[in-house]
């Protein structure tokens, strides 16, 4: 029996000592936040190439902002580079009202509101809802600023696969880059 005991627990020993298994991108299997931008798109965390080759590589993306004590967390369900910066599209949602009543934090759902966002690296953002009842635009639609933070789903196990772009071949953004990778 005390062998046995003995050997487990040189075994759990073991695997704590291991050293982290990194991926192909030198992270750790899971969510990373990878980048943040401010309102005004200047980079406060991260490098935006590794945003761009995540979404270039079809990982997951969940975006992130806040304002008015309210902080927001979602999936990025549709995302595009552009001019090198990245926009993410989220799924329309169900419209929240947060409320404080007594000391108590609450929210509660705009039952007739859809609302949807894309937010970009830039610091660019634009939303807009609509009115279940009337399926009309209630609001929004407006250009403002926001501070983005950026989250990847790197997998455990990640082969090494360059991120090329997903341009088509002989447009002038594929010669600009292939030309930049032959000067590398």
């Amino acid at each position: 029996m005390k062998k046995v005991y003995l050997l487990s627990c040189l075994a759990v020993l073991s695997l704590l000592l291991l050293p982290s298994c990194e991926n192909a991108h030198g992270t750790q299997g899971g969510w990373q936040k990878v980048y943040q931008n401010s309102a005004e798109g200047e980079a406060l965390f991260g490098e935006k190439e590794k945003l761009i080759e995540a979404v270039r590589l079809g990982y997951p993306i969940r975006i992130g902002w806040g304002g008015n004590s309210v902080e927001h967390v979602t999936e990025a369900t549709f995302l595009t580079i552009f001019e090198g910066e990245v926009f993410g599209q989220i799924e329309g949602i169900v419209g929240q009202a947060p409320r404080v009543d007594s000391d108590s934090a609450k929210i509660r759902f705009r039952l007739q509101n859809h609302w949807t966002k894309i937010a970009g690296t830039n610091g660019y953002s634009t939303a807009f809802m609509t009115d279940y009842f009337q399926d009309t635009l209630v609001g929004g639609g407006n250009d403002r600023s926001s501070a983005t933070t950026w989250y990847v789903l790197y997998p455990s196990h990640a082969e090494p696969i360059e991120a090329r772009p997903l341009w088509r071949e002989g447009s002038p953004n594929w010669e600009k880059w292939t030309a930049a990778q032959k000067e590398e």
